[in-house]
């Protein structure tokens, strides 16, 4: 029954993104928030989300089947199978937002090897059908072949989430993106949310059964992520602030207090960082690990916000330095792109409770796996 619940609030969501499709394939890009001085808007931010966290989830599942370590081979099916469906609605987000879905197929029709955004969707389209190829031999029960895989779609993951760094990090006209930084703190996002979103998905499994050893292991990876990204965030804000750089400064002002620090103080640092840390320290319990993991989830969505909307709305002249910076038009997203974000998160929770239901995970990748009846 409560199976049944989910399946049905998340038909709800797909078919609410579905009515914000067919306005968007009808009428284009006049029904974004975006404008020509903010180009990128939330649905950027969540094809990004979606993305990090399908990478996240193909780094955990690999240290089990590929690198041998306990007790993450007993999860890949499951990582593998989520890992496929936030990159399928990653991909949809994406292909809606360019306004026509079909320009993703012509990207990889009309090569341009100088374009970051063209290795990035060669990149991603090979990992996808790295994740497939490997979900099919985990399924079949061909281990050793299924290893191979992996390894692979490791490799192509860390390629193509770097790549996707990279995009912004080539940016050198906004200096808020610019630099080396972004490429490797996706990655280490990309942990983050894939360990987050596993945690919830065994809490919803295992709520009335024997809890299993993973959820401890997931929690100890979770702390240390989290302690990680603590230390890159500090430093990252320090560069942004010392000696008034124009660019990162006015954009870390605006983070601080402007227009986007209510989301900046209570999703990224409150419930992504200061929480999260304050919680673990003082209760590991299921219950408590469950609702730490949900919140950095939450919180991990309005950071790609926060990080695709500040990087634009610093103008691109340098301008009086002594005085206030004026920010450009600040975006607000319309119901068309909240729809297109629900209906990507209704996706998501539908397709894998379909995949539950439909194929036997629980059995480990060494056997042979069969589907239910």
């Amino acid at each position: 029954m409560k199976r049944n619940v989910w399946l049905t609030v998340f038909a709800g969501l797909i078919v609410f993104g579905l009515v914000g499709a067919v306005m968007v394939l009808t009428k284009g890009h006049s029904v974004f928030g975006t404008t020509d001085y903010v180009p990128w808007g939330i649905l950027i931010s969540t094809y990004i989300f979606f993305v990090v966290t399908s990478t996240g989830l193909c780094l955990i599942s690999s240290m089990g089947h590929v690198f041998g370590i306990e007790p993450f081979q007993f999860i890949a099916k499951r990582a593998v199978l989520l890992a496929i469906v936030t990159l399928l609605a990653g991909f949809a987000v994406i292909g809606l937002e360019l306004g026509q879905p079909l320009h993703l197929f012509w990207i990889l029709l009309s090569p341009n090897p100088t374009s970051a955004i063209f290795w990035m969707g060669a990149m991603y389209s090979l990992y996808l059908v790295l994740m497939i190829v490997e979900f099919y031999l985990l399924m079949r029960g061909q281990h050793d072949w299924a290893k191979k895989a992996g390894l692979a779609a490791f490799v192509a993951a860390i390629t193509a989430h770097s790549i996707l760094g990279s995009i912004f990090g080539f940016l050198h006209a906004r200096p808020f993106w610019e630099g080396p930084y972004l490429p490797i703190y996706f990655i280490l996002s990309a942990l983050i949310s894939g360990t987050a979103i596993l945690i919830v998905m065994y809490f919803i499994k295992e709520k009335d059964e024997m809890p299993s050893a993973i959820v401890p292991a997931l929690t100890k990876l979770l702390m240390l992520f989290v302690g990680i990204s603590i230390f890159f965030s500090i430093w990252k804000v320090m560069t942004g602030i010392y000696g008034h750089p124009y660019g990162k400064y006015e954009a870390f002002q605006a983070l601080f207090s402007g227009p986007l620090s209510w989301s900046y103080w209570l999703f990224e640092v409150g419930l992504g960082m200061l929480v999260p840390v304050i919680v673990l320290l003082i209760n590991r319990s299921r219950a408590a690990v469950f609702w730490v993991a949900a919140t950095i989830l939450v919180a991990i969505f309005f950071m790609r916000y926060n990080l695709v909307v500040v990087g634009q709305i610093v103008p691109l002249e340098v301008i009086d330095v002594s005085t206030s910076v004026a920010y450009l038009h600040f975006y607000r997203p319309t119901w068309v792109e909240l729809s297109i974000v629900a209906g990507a998160l209704g996706f998501t929770g539908f397709a894998y409770l379909w995949g539950e239901k439909k194929f036997n995970l629980n059995v480990s990748g060494h056997n042979k796996a069969v589907k239910t009846t």
